[in-house]
């Protein structure tokens, strides 16, 4: 046990060191940059040795003490900024769930919406044109490219102002268009008959989701200190944008995964709920799971609103 202990220990302060103690030491090093250049000598770096000799010459205890005492400084303000870019990164994972209720972000849902209406109303064209000559290669690439037109804005119809929090949801429409499964209640039941390998996958696919939201933290934090010192900003656009690309891909990776387990072990739940489901999982049988967990006694017979099971954040 005390052997598990340390080892638990060791990977646990490394994992915090790679996560928010080395990428913090380079945002308080970029916040001293801000106080010592400011916008008007943004990138003249021949100041920071005249500021260096200027700290180090201060008397606070002697030359050794005040090294001593700026060291300390920096690495706990690199852990308060490591602290306050996870603490971003929650609320941004949070973002993923907005449902567009609030006026500003119905708005933005609609356009999303109107932008997949035109993309689907363009892929259903081209489809009937491929069906009436479905030996032209020309007519066959040009359905194609509609197709992942559409899928590129939503593989559902949008409900939600983001691409990541409508990805999520479309795996819960998708669900439930197979199988009638409510996602959301059946999911913790689920989780518990998937394999450990499964669960493994689907871990550390919730893990990357997590790194992504925090890196977005860590770009708005830069953005932020943008408005003291540009160069920053340009560092967190970059962030900002390479958050966006990894957060869209490691949720789509998620909600693949996450069908993939209803498809793959949904008839294994359903025997395990007493349910008879002698070949294929089924429509019916999923009504009656989704029955069974929400425990409501009701069987749904139109879409209701739900929601993906969330990655941690």
């Amino acid at each position: 046990m005390n052997a598990f202990l340390a080892e638990l220990g060791k990977q646990l302060v490394t994992r915090w060191t790679v996560a928010l103690m080395l990428p913090g030491a380079l945002f308080a090093a970029a916040v001293v940059l801000a106080h010592v250049l400011g916008q008007g000598h943004a990138v003249d770096l021949a100041a920071l040795p005249a500021w260096l000799d200027r700290v180090t010459a201060t008397p606070a205890g002697g030359r050794g003490a005040t090294l001593l005492i700026t060291v300390a400084a920096f690495l706990l303000g690199a852990a308060a900024a490591g602290l306050v870019a996870q603490s971003v990164g929650v609320f941004v994972a949070w973002t993923w769930s907005l449902t567009g209720s609030a006026p500003v972000l119905r708005g933005i849902a609609g356009r999303r919406r109107r932008r997949w209406e035109r993309a689907d109303a363009e892929a259903a064209d081209a489809e009937r044109e491929f069906l009436a000559d479905t030996a032209d290669p020309a007519r066959r690439a040009r359905s194609r490219r509609a197709i992942a037109r559409r899928a590129a804005i939503c593989l559902v119809e949008p409900e939600r102002p983001t691409w990541t929090g409508d990805r999520l949801h479309a795996a819960d429409v998708r669900v439930h268009r197979s199988y009638g499964i409510d996602l959301a209640p059946v999911w913790p039941r689920l989780w518990l008959v998937l394999p450990e390998e499964v669960r493994g996958e689907l871990t550390a696919v919730q893990d990357r989701c997590t790194a992504a939201a925090r890196l977005a933290g860590w770009g708005i934090l830069y953005a932020v200190l943008g408005a003291f010192w540009w160069p920053a900003l340009v560092v967190g656009v970059a962030i900002l944008l390479t958050a966006r690309y990894r957060s869209r891909l490691a949720v789509a990776v998620y909600a693949d995964l996450v069908e993939a387990a209803v498809d793959l072990y949904g008839r294994e739940l359903a025997v395990r709920l007493g349910l008879t489901c002698p070949g294929r999982l089924t429509g019916e049988v999923g009504e009656q799971i989704s029955v069974i967990v929400r425990k409501d006694g009701t069987v749904p017979r139109a879409r209701r609103v739900g929601s993906a099971p969330q990655p941690r954040a």
